[in-house]
């Protein structure tokens, strides 16, 4: 789950700022993250994403719908569908890999637009990272799972 902070700050001074005012983010290393609703995340069996270079993007289902690069959560032993299509016609792939960076499931890559391609996997607790090979810096997104 994604947590939007927001800064905001007038000055008396147009265009000078006032740093002795200014908020710090909030990026306490001791908080503890938001806690993830697994009874709700049980219940997906598919996921629907689109491929584009800046990012993979969720649509099904909604907990991931319009999400860039989403967190999933997965149940371990669980069996999943994952559907993908090709966004802008640039060559995609969809590929799980593990903590060492080592991949577990790779699809076809995909060079046409609207192409579609799907592949089921069972979940296991090796999972880590969901990624494009050929855009791993911006398509790319984290894996975690739990056991029911």
């Amino acid at each position: 789950m994604l947590t939007i902070t927001a800064v905001t700050g007038t000055t008396a001074l147009a265009g000078c700022p006032d740093n002795d005012d200014e908020e710090e983010p909030d990026d306490d290393p001791d908080e503890e993250p938001e806690a993830v609703d697994v009874e709700e995340w049980a219940e997906i069996e598919e996921f629907y994403f689109d491929g584009q270079v800046s990012h993979w993007g969720g649509i099904e289902p909604d907990i991931i719908e319009n999400e860039e690069n989403p967190t999933l959560t997965l149940i371990e032993g669980q069996e999943y569908d994952f559907v993908w299509t090709n966004a802008d016609g640039d060559v995609h792939n969809f590929a799980i890999w593990d903590d060492d960076g080592e991949p577990i499931v790779s699809s076809d890559f995909l060079e046409e637009e609207a192409e579609t391609t799907e592949f089921v996997l069972e979940a296991t607790e090796e999972m880590d990272v969901y990624l494009c090979e050929t855009h791993d810096s911006e398509m790319h997104g984290s894996i975690e799972v739990r056991s029911e």
